[in-house]
């Protein structure tokens, strides 16, 4: 892969990782604000606001992470299946482009539909989804902060098949 490419893969590749992780966070702050204030005006903007950003971010985020990643992988010598830590992070990142659009922003619709139902000035019942959002925010919070220790740290060496990989390329040059 040419240098100016590889570059800006990986500035698309971490902007976009932590875009996405900051948006994790602050959805999971709005989601516990929203379930837990005794204020009306807040509960509907913290619900509001979790609407908005999922619809306009949420997926093109996540799905430029998810790409941008795949292509480092393809494109570089770490592989895309040769180190168990590549193999991880793919994992968990293609787990959370699927629950997205799948679980995370369903969910997300319910509330500010639950909040648009609202009489002004009422709390909206949050039972059916309020503990939801929050446990997304925390198990995706966790995906994604286990992807920049695995990023950082690089654990556990090849998998078998960048084990091959590496025997064929170390007997080619023999």
């Amino acid at each position: 892969m040419p240098i100016r490419l590889r570059r800006t893969l990986v500035v698309l590749h971490v902007v976009s990782s932590v875009g996405w992780l900051g948006l994790t966070i602050g959805n999971l702050v709005l989601a516990v604000t929203g379930m837990t204030t005794g204020s009306p005006d807040d509960q509907h903007a913290a619900y509001r606001v979790m609407g908005m950003l999922g619809d306009l971010l949420l997926i093109p985020i996540s799905l430029t992470a998810f790409v941008t990643g795949v292509l480092l992988g393809l494109g570089t010598s770490w592989g895309l299946l040769r180190h168990r830590w590549v193999v991880v992070k793919l994992v968990l990142t293609l787990i959370a482009v699927v629950l997205t659009p799948l679980s995370l922003l369903p969910a997300i619709h319910d509330a500010v539909a639950a909040v648009s139902d609202a009489a002004p000035g009422r709390i909206a019942d949050t039972s059916g989804f309020g503990s939801d959002l929050v446990y997304a925010g925390c198990v995706s919070l966790s995906m994604y902060v286990t992807n920049v220790v695995l990023s950082v740290f690089k654990p556990w060496g090849r998998t078998g098949s960048g084990k091959r990989r590496l025997a064929g390329v170390g007997a080619a040059q023999g």
